[in-house]
This record gives C-alpha cells, sequence and structure tokens, in this order.
C-alpha cells in the first residue's frame, strides 16, 4: 500500500524496480488508518480468499533464498 503518495509516482517506482505484484494507491491514508500501518515498510500476506495470513513490518530483501521459500 501506497500512503499519501500519488499515482504517478507509484507507477514510477515501480517501473524504476520492476515490480510487478499490485499496489494499493492510499492517498488519503484511509486504508493505513484502517489497517493500523503507522510506519513504513509494512508488507501483508493475504491469502487467495482474502484473509490476512502474515505480516511484516521492517524492510526484507524479498529475493533472498528464506524469503522466496516462504512467499512459495
Amino acid at each position: 500500500m501506497a500512503t499519501k503518495e500519488k499515482e504517478k509516482d507509484i507507477i514510477k517506482y515501480k517501473n524504476e524496480f520492476n515490480i510487478s505484484s499490485p499496489i494499493l494507491i492510499d492517498e488519503n491514508g484511509a486504508g493505513a488508518n484502517a489497517y493500523g500501518i503507522w510506519n513504513r515498510p509494512n508488507t501483508f500476506f493475504i491469502s487467495r480468499d482474502g484473509k490476512i495470513v502474515g505480516r511484516v513490518v521492517k524492510e526484507m530483501d524479498w529475493t533472498s533464498k528464506k524469503m522466496t521459500t516462504l512467499i512459495q
């Protein structure tokens, strides 16, 4: 979720870092308030049925073996 960021800036960021996953644009902070996000970065793992099954509240190297195994 990109909180209080403009869509054009998010598109630029996704292109610069070759990010293929979706990013929720939350320009007014309503989503952040709903999920209790007070600091960044936050990553939520959401199951196929829409339930939050995990959350990470720090920077991570998502390309590491440990993280790719966890995601799979």
